[in-house]
């Protein structure tokens, strides 16, 4: 079966998903293609079923859940059509509808309920295959007793459940009809009352009393039908228990009396019995776990499917998707139209992605395919061979026969300047300029390969960026009906204006490494080897690569290099030597290419000083310049990688130089091992136990990834001036099983924690109650909170490539040299700025107030340095043009205890405690008094709508503010805008 891949781009925003209500817009987006489409040829049948049939994709690129603000379960309509199709009968939604979650570290609950419910079924069905074998093991004569007693005891305890059920049932049914007829009874009582009483008083209604009377005595009388029956049904349950009870007492003294006999082998039964059935047991909870999980996160199912006709179905996808999500559907189906160039096409529509005629199946004409896994690029004027795998040319009407005539042709510009034979493959004739033909040669087969080795062209009058297009076309032979005709075309090369590229294989996956560690993973449990992708330098011609001048390969910031492996290299020159033939080193020892690049690597390391690799001009000679030998120079090889704890993303690796194009290739990607949270905190000097509000929380990035010993320590940036007290409390999620030791040590400064056992889950650990010490003259201002780890420390002694000690230990180095991440590095231990901001200065220094305040006029908020602060009632303005702030805001803005803002209604005064400061302001008085002395205010406090207000400007006199600012296009007041 022929298969190729028909894609199409499409974005779509999806939108709040809650059930009824319309998506919001940008939640979603996805593209669409078809996977491992057919092609067959006219005989074809139209059934596309089996393991190959192609697989329409919708692959997430982008998800943003925060838009519709939504707690509900998401939820999204797909409908999906076919052109020239119907879906097969044997077309099923659970198995040809699904999603595939993009979690290769099994990351998510619902797949981690999913990996151990698949443990637990392996632990079942080896425990079954022990219990077979036990039995299997166990002495025919005598174990077979005890086998056979032992199944006779299992079965009587089931009876003896189920028995017990039936009791439990029964009671149940009889209590209830117990008190239906108690029930009847008592209306019948009662209508009987009324019907004597009627009688008695020769009422009119006494015949409807009468019936009433009959009618509920009929009523008694079922319901004691039914109780009776219950009752039976009771009685003959318990005996049927009782009998189990007996039967079960007797089986299990036979099974003791078996036992006894068989001794020996009964126990290897009993033992891998109880041990099924605790496999048994535990895989029952797995299930248990992976249904409760499926209503949580993670979790994506396929609902609502129904087939609205024979070409088109509907279903609803389930949960929450996030990027690189597949949803995919097999599409199962059968082509209406077969005749030649007829194709089936699919369509989706939903809010994520829209997509229409998506080919997933082709009839071909004579059917005749060629392909080529990859082009190759060629210089103008140059030759070059074709990509290594070759050309693959297949049949998809029937086998090649010995004998089938082909021709090969370029498009114009390109010709051919070698074909060589393969025995008993293609025997190639002579090349025709752009033409050659050849004979097929081997067995009957439906594709053969021609090998890349073994066409060379040249790019003769074809110019930078034309494409080699190879036309493979199939010649039927006069009187030979096994022979076909036909052509197909594919390309094979481009023409390039740069002279040397700069490669990596794109089908490997990217390495992901975590930053802030050694290349040994100290301080997590990681086993990266810290590798890039492969990296491949090569020139596109021989001697395209000129090293007259010099040339970098040049990384990002704060990644550095502590090893150079894999390196492989060919066809390079130096000093007139061919080094891959006569290559020598000083001590006459055989010297090559790759020894060379080795070599050239170090001296490049310590040139770029230890950060990026610059080659120094003629490190090696303009290569191979005999350009008949066609052997064009290029170098292999990887990097063992490190990065500082601030570096998140991927790793570049970019060449330049004077005589190179400027190239880069992405060859990895680090993450951080841990993400740390903290909030701005403005606080006033208070010495010791000042109080830190809001918590500092440091999330573990993936499950049992910090190891066991790792240490994370939190202080600040400006040491002797503001430490943490040693009362700080250390919180750990429950369901992570992380737990750390508290190492905070007293009059250290330092909060101190250590891992004490590994995470079962990623743990969060949440610091709070937390205190400082402040220095009683400390200056006002940020101060930012700084982190230090196990993984950090060991980093920072990390061995660079190249090193220029490369012996000395760490602590016995020279400074002045680069031999050790932390000769180089000039990362930052910040992670969060301004953790701490000292709103006032120190206790013997004026009380001045430095937080930034931005009060919006007319809205019910002000911001007071990172805070929003909710107001009860806005600010405005007053008659005479003066910003007036409510008296209840003003704690709130200065950060101060509501007891220190105080109201006297008798005097109608406001009285202001702030740090050393007592400000006094009193309604209709232009004066604010501050510490007793008067100073001339420009407006006075007003009471508006039973609310009293200040004037903002002469609040931050009193304050010491001289920075007051008036926005008058947003209607905005500002104090300490410059901080």
């Amino acid at each position: 079966m022929k298969k190729f891949i028909s894609f199409v781009m499409a974005g779509a925003m999806v939108a709040s998903l809650v059930p009824a209500t319309a998506f919001a817009k940008g939640e979603v987006s996805a593209t669409a293609k078809v996977v491992d489409a057919l092609e067959e040829g006219k005989g074809f049948d139209g059934e596309i079923k089996g393991t190959d049939v192609p697989e329409l994709q919708l692959k997430i690129t982008s998800t943003d859940y925060q838009i519709s603000n939504s707690s509900a379960v998401p939820e999204m309509d797909v409908t999906v059509t076919l052109e020239n199709a119907d879906f097969g009968e044997t077309f099923d939604d659970t198995k040809h509808i699904g999603v595939r979650l993009d979690d290769p570290d099994s990351s998510t609950s619902v797949a981690k309920a999913e990996a151990a419910l698949a443990a637990a079924e392996a632990t079942r069905d080896s425990a079954e295959a022990a219990y077979e074998k036990a039995i299997k093991d166990a002495d025919v004569s005598t174990d077979q007793a005890v086998i056979d007693a032992t199944t006779a005891v299992t079965d009587a305890t089931d009876a003896v459940t189920d028995a017990t059920t039936a009791v439990t049932d029964l009671t149940t049914e009889k209590n209830t009809a117990e008190t239906a007829k108690n029930d009847a009874q008592a209306l019948e009582e009662a209508a009987h009352e009324a019907y004597l009483t009627a009688v008695e008083t020769n009422a009119a209604d006494v015949d409807a009393k009468r019936d009433a009377w009959k009618a509920a005595q009929t009523t008694t009388a079922d319901k004691q039908a039914v109780l009776d029956a219950k009752v039976a049904a009771l009685a003959a349950a318990e005996a049927t228990l009782a009998t189990a009870k007996t039967t079960l007492t007797e089986k299990e003294d036979a099974l003791k009396a078996a036992e006894t006999a068989a001794a020996g082998d009964v126990l290897a039964v009993k033992t891998a019995l109880a041990e099924l059935n605790k496999a048994k047991a535990a895989v029952t909870e797995a299930e248990k776990t992976l249904a409760e999980v499926r209503a949580g996160e993670g979790t994506v199912l396929i609902e609502n499917f129904k087939k609205t006709d024979d070409d088109q179905i509907e279903f609803t996808i389930i949960g929450k998707l996030h990027k690189d999500d597949i949803v995919y559907v097999d599409l199962v189906s059968k082509m209406d139209s077969r005749s030649e160039g007829k194709k089936a096409t699919v369509s989706v529509d939903s809010k994520m992605v829209k997509a229409d005629d998506l080919v997933y199946a082709t009839i071909l004409g004579k059917g005749l395919k060629a392909s080529i896994k990859k082009t190759v690029d060629v210089a103008e004027e140059e030759v070059v061979k074709l990509y290594s795998n070759g050309v693959k040319i297949e049949s998809v009407v029937g086998d090649f026969v010995n004998g089938q005539k082909f021709e090969l042709k370029l498009s114009k510009g390109f010709e051919f300047t070698k074909a060589i034979d393969k025995a008993g493959v293609y025997d190639f004739g002579p090349i025709d300029d752009n033409k050659v033909e050849f004979t097929y040669e081997g067995a009957a087969d439906d594709e053969f390969t021609i090998e890349g080795d073994h066409i060379e062209i040249e790019a003769t009058t074809a110019k930078s960026g034309a494409v080699a297009t190879l036309t493979v076309k199939a010649i039927a032979t006069k009187g030979n009906s096994a022979t076909i005709s036909d052509s197909v075309s594919v390309e094979v090369a481009k023409v390039v204006d740069y002279k040397v590229s700069l490669t990596v294989d794109e089908d490997e996956d990217l390495p992901v490494i975590y930053s802030g560690v050694n290349d040994d993973n100290k301080g997590i449990t990681d086993d990266s080897d810290h590798l890039s992708l492969e990296v491949t330098a090569k020139e596109s011609f021989p001697g395209a690569w000129s090293m007259r001048q010099g040339f970098n390969l040049n990384l990002p910031e704060g990644v550095y290099v502590t090893a150079v492996e894999g390196v492989d290299a060919a066809n390079f020159f130096q000093n007139g030597v061919d080094l891959d033939k006569d290559g020598k080193d000083s001590n006459n020892q055989k010297y090559t290419s790759t020894d060379a690049w080795e070599d050239a690597f170090v001296a490049a390391y310590k040139e770029g000083d230890h950060k990026n690799f610059e080659f120094k001009k003629r490190v090696f000679d303009d290569v191979n310049t005999n350009v008949t030998d066609n052997k064009a120079a290029e170098v292999t090889f990887q990097l063992k990688l490190v990065a500082d704890p601030t570096f998140e993303g991927e790793v570049k690796l970019t060449l330049e130089g004077g005589l190179v194009d400027k190239q880069e290739v992405t060859i990895a990607k680090f993450v951080k091992p841990y993400t740390v949270k903290a909030e701005q905190n403005d606080l006033i000097i208070d010495y010791r136990n000042t109080e830190i509000k809001t918590p500092i929380v440091i999330t573990e990035a993936e499950e049992g990834l910090w190891e066991k010993g790792a240490e994370f320590s939190f202080s600040f940036d400006k040491e002797g001036v503001m430490e943490f007290e040693d009362d700080a409390t250390f919180e750990i999620d429950k369901d992570s099983e992380l737990d750390v030791k508290d190492d905070t040590k007293k009059d250290s400064g330092t909060l101190k924690f250590t891992v004490k056992e590994e995470s079962d889950s990623a743990a969060t650990v949440t610091i709070k109650d937390m205190k400082l010490f402040m220095n009683r003259n400390i200056p006002a201002g940020a101060y930012d909170l700084e982190i230090r780890t196990t993984m950090a420390d060991a980093y920072d002694k990390q061995r660079l490539f190249a090193a220029d000690e490369a012996t000395v230990d760490f602590d016995k180095r020279d400074k002045d040299k680069e031999s050790f991440v932390d000769d180089v590095c000039d990362y930052s231990d910040v992670v969060k700025e301004a953790f701490v901001n000292v709103v006032t200065s120190g206790r013997d220094q004026d009380n001045l107030f430095t937080t930034k305040v931005v009060v919006p006029v007319g809205e019910a908020y002000l911001i007071a340095g990172e805070n929003k602060v909710e107001l009860d009632v806005a600010a405005y303005i007053s008659d005479a043009g003066y910003t007036m702030l409510p008296v209840r805001a003003i704690s709130k803005a200065l950060g101060v205890n509501t007891n220190n803002v105080l109201w006297n209604a008798e005097s109608r005064t406001v009285t202001i405690m702030y740090g050393q400061r007592i400000i006094t302001m009193t309604v209709g008085q232009k004066v604010i008094y501050v510490n007793g002395s008067a100073i001339p205010s420009s407006a006075a406090p007003e009471i508006k709508g039973e609310r009293t207000f200040l004037p903002l400007r002469d609040l931050g006199t009193a304050l010491g503010v001289t920075d007051v600012k008036w926005d008058a296009a947003t209607k905005t007041a500002t104090l300490n805008g410059g901080k």
